[in-house]
């Protein structure tokens, strides 16, 4: 069945159930011109937005499923969210349809929306749904919030701060490439790339033990850096021997050629988090969560980053992905 033989209201009346995750803060939700809600005594809001754009973002058949589709459109808000420090807690979207789409496909959409929601308690509020003649467009509004004065900001960085990431980099641009060339293995990589995990839970650390500075990893490492560098002024210079790899991304450049460096530093999507923070901080900070890696320090200097590899020491420019590069993903 396609989506003109129900129309918009029909598509609003299959999936506006199973909306309200968190229903206590919702007073008027999916049904009226706009939705309320209620905000919490002695917390701040933060507010995001993302959009993804079949065939730019994301290949159907090759890169991921309509329900894969759905979870990431969240996803990725939601690490805005945690690269903050914040709390998830309520989002609107927009969807662009074409007028040849199947109705199971944009249920299984919905569905991965709806999942990704309900993991983190986050109430879907409405949005709206328009027609696309070149395929979906999937636009996300996230709220969360987070308390007064400690929202934690790339301009934070001191002198002194210690350079830390979570998990592994390079996994999700590797990951594409594996769904590209349609390769059996390599389950991890590929994962990583459909699901990625926004990291609420250590941003919320990340308050807790005090960083000085935070930004989500969606571009790549080198081009996150260097968003830090120069919001906070300061030298970034990092240790190429302590970025963590995993082992199937170190599998994967062996077996095809590929620059392990070019995925970790240039890759995007791995929605990681990127923080500094002060020695005793951080080592009081992993004693409580451990898949946390120095990279290196915030040194004094004009404002960049650089790596150290050996005896040689070499400034990063952010050159991660470019929505508006001639280069197409």
């Amino acid at each position: 069945m396609k989506i003109t033989e129900i129309g918009e209201f029909g598509f609003i009346d299959a999936i506006k159930d199973d909306t309200l995750f968190a229903p206590e803060s919702v007073v008027i939700g999916i049904g009226d011109d706009g939705a309320v809600y209620k905000t919490t005594d002695g917390m701040e809001q933060v507010a995001v937005i993302d959009t993804m754009v079949e065939n730019s973002h994301f290949i159907i058949g090759t890169t991921a499923s309509w329900y894969d589709v759905g979870y990431k459109a969240v996803a990725s808000n939601l690490s805005d969210i945690a690269a903050m420090g914040a709390v998830p807690t309520h989002l609107v979207l927009s969807t662009a349809i074409s007028p040849q789409m199947e109705v199971e496909d944009l249920i299984s959409l919905y569905r991965g929306i709806k999942d990704i929601c309900r993991t983190y308690q986050v109430n879907i509020l409405g949005g709206d749904t328009v027609m696309s003649k070149e395929g979906l467009v999937i636009t996300v509004a996230a709220f969360g919030e987070i308390e007064k004065t400690k929202a934690i900001c790339r301009s934070g960085a001191k002198v002194g701060d210690i350079v830390a990431v979570s998990h592994c980099l390079g996994d999700s641009g590797a990951g594409l490439d594996v769904l590209l060339t349609r390769h059996a293995g390599y389950e991890r990589l590929k994962r990583t790339h459909q699901f990625p995990v926004p990291q609420i839970s250590l941003g919320r650390l990340l308050v807790e033990y005090h960083a000085h500075s935070l930004n989500d990893i969606s571009d790549g490492l080198a081009s996150e850096a260097n968003e830090i560098a120069k919001a906070s002024k300061v030298r970034l210079l990092l240790q190429k021997d302590r970025i963590p790899c995993s082992e199937e991304l170190r599998a994967w450049s062996a077996e095809t050629g590929k620059d392990i460096w070019t995925y970790v530093f240039n890759g995007g999507e791995d929605y990681e988090l990127i923080f500094t923070i002060g020695t005793a901080d951080f080592a009081r900070l992993q004693r409580v969560y451990p898949e946390i890696t120095m990279i290196g320090a915030v040194i004094a200097g004009e404002p960049g980053v650089y790596v150290q590899d050996g005896a040689l020491q070499y400034q990063v420019l952010p050159s991660g992905w470019n929505h508006f590069s001639e280069e197409k993903r």
